[in-house]
């Protein structure tokens, strides 16, 4: 005997009370991982020098160079619920506590006198004028790309996810820093490791200020290693058992 699997469907969904309708579409809201970049494009130089004198070091100095562009790139779609029905996006784009907005357009950079290294309708997908966050549940999800390139928007994000080297210079004694001045609403942070995996963060919320506090830092493995995660709370403890571990058997022997 064939046996037929098939999804129910509610079909007087539709003559529900809005208000309860509502309510469902609230509850689809799930938290999700959402990848955001930020790509440089170095403009042309303007008002190049001409005549005899264009290529002595002075005329060089003097013609004038552009700011680089920056272009907001996220390859996460937007969430389903948006794309459902129009009732379903207007309402969770609109309510105050579980819905999804318009997010990071101020990183953006408008272009100089027309120059844009991107077209409007860029087939590679270099181009995002925003990303649809849900600041509440959602973990936005840097990579490798510079906080300092998120210093407008630093203040709204709830959750980081970023990828670093935690014994790296630049991290340890600068961009470690911008964590506790710029992204002050943090109530979680994600820090994959690189190189030595989630145990080089050991003791690191001794030395760097998060405003989430210790027990809501997570160390995350590379996939490679695993993808194991452990709060800084968890992992400090579990490294001062082994330490002491170890001392006792150095005595011992």
């Amino acid at each position: 005997m064939t046996m037929t699997t098939t999804t129910a469907t509610f079909h007087p969904f539709s003559r529900l009370p809005f208000e309860l309708r509502a309510r469902i579409w609230e509850l689809t809201v799930e938290p999700r991982i959402v990848e955001v970049r930020v790509v440089h494009h170095e403009p042309v130089t303007l008002a190049k020098p001409t005549g005899p004198d264009a290529s002595s070091t002075t005329a060089k100095r003097t013609q004038k160079r552009l700011p680089p562009v920056r272009h907001l790139r996220s390859p996460t779609p937007a969430p389903a619920q948006l794309q459902t029905c129009r009732e379903a996006r207007e309402h969770l784009s609109s309510h105050p506590f579980s819905g999804y907005r318009k997010a990071f357009s101020e990183i953006a950079t408008t272009p100089y006198d027309g120059f844009d290294p991107v077209p409007e309708d860029d087939p590679s997908g270099e181009r995002d004028r925003y990303v649809w966050l849900n600041f509440d549940v959602d973990v936005v999800s840097i990579g490798e790309t510079e906080l300092r390139d998120f210093r407008a928007v630093a203040r709204q994000v709830r959750r980081l996810r970023l990828v670093r080297s935690l014994d790296n210079e630049f991290f340890s004694y600068t961009e470690s820093e911008l964590i506790g001045s710029l992204f002050t609403n943090l109530a979680e942070i994600y820090l994959v490791c690189l190189e030595w995996g989630m145990r080089s963060g050991y003791k690191v919320t001794d030395d760097i200020y998060f405003p989430c506090g210790p027990e809501n830092v997570y160390f995350v493995d590379t996939e490679e290693r695993g993808g194991k995660m452990m709060s800084s709370v968890e992992l400090d403890a579990m490294m001062d058992r082994e330490w002491e571990e170890f001392d006792e058997r150095e005595e011992d022997g």
